[in-house]
């Protein structure tokens, strides 16, 4: 019963100044005595305005004017790729070939869809991982019925409530939770997979199966659910001939 359940609850980086010496500063050239009229230094004509000289970029290891190009704006990197949504992962998780492909995938949503927007309700649904972690049961419940108190609009809250009651036997709860679990987040492959199993304990074959189905539509490479899926089609089947 619990082998998907479990499955999926324990699945949980300087250049000189180039300032002169005063010794070497040459001292101003006197004009010849009995010239009124100071020499005017020649003055070079302006370039033509089409005539202008661009700022050449210097190549290391040649000369000024040898190979030089023209000074490019920019660093010519391309913009940085925004991060996928959660449709888009949800997409590529669907596709994906294998399990070995799927991991990551699922690794990645279950690590967003574990931030409530609240620190104080992120906390709690650390500790209860942590204790689920260490097989401590009893007190990752108590947690996470805590937490669905204080966060009742946060989904993850409860799936892990439904994991842990299922882990109980409580599968009323576990029905219950997992039913507003979806409620907040319709997509969560994992609590319509572990939904299967419940409304199996029920005897709800054919509602088991829609919910398997639904969950490998989103995630084909759940462990265990094609043999779900094969042995509920048979059943479900039959009954109906």
């Amino acid at each position: 019963m619990r082998r998907i359940i479990l499955a999926l609850a324990l699945i949980l980086p300087v250049a000189a100044s180039g300032q002169p010496n005063a010794r070497d500063r040459l001292l101003p050239i006197e004009p010849p005595k009995g010239d009124t009229t100071p020499d005017q230094p020649d003055k070079a004509p302006d370039a033509a305005p089409d005539q202008q000289v661009p700022d050449l970029q210097v190549i290391p290891g040649q000369p000024p004017g040898l190979g030089a190009q023209p000074q490019r704006q920019g660093t010519g990197r391309p913009p940085p790729k925004a991060p996928e949504t959660d449709e888009q992962l949800l997409d590529k998780l669907a596709k994906a070939a294998d399990r070995r492909a799927a991991r990551p995938i699922e690794r990645e949503l279950q690590a967003r869809w574990a931030h409530s927007g609240s620190p104080s309700a992120d906390l709690l649904l650390k500790r209860a991982d942590q204790a689920m972690e260490a097989h401590d049961f009893d007190t990752a419940r108590d947690i996470a019925q805590k937490l669905t108190e204080i966060a009742p609009d946060f989904s993850e809250a409860w799936h892990r409530r439904a994991t842990l009651a299922s882990q109980k036997d409580d599968y009323q709860d576990a029905l219950d939770s997992l039913r507003r679990a979806l409620a907040l987040r319709p997509k969560h492959f994992m609590a319509l997979a572990e939904l299967g199993e419940i409304l199996e304990e029920f005897n709800d074959k054919m509602h088991a199966l829609e919910s398997y189905r639904q969950a490998k539509a989103l995630d084909p490479n759940i462990e265990g659910l094609d043999d779900r899926i094969r042995a509920l089609t048979k059943s479900v089947e039959g009954q109906g001939i």
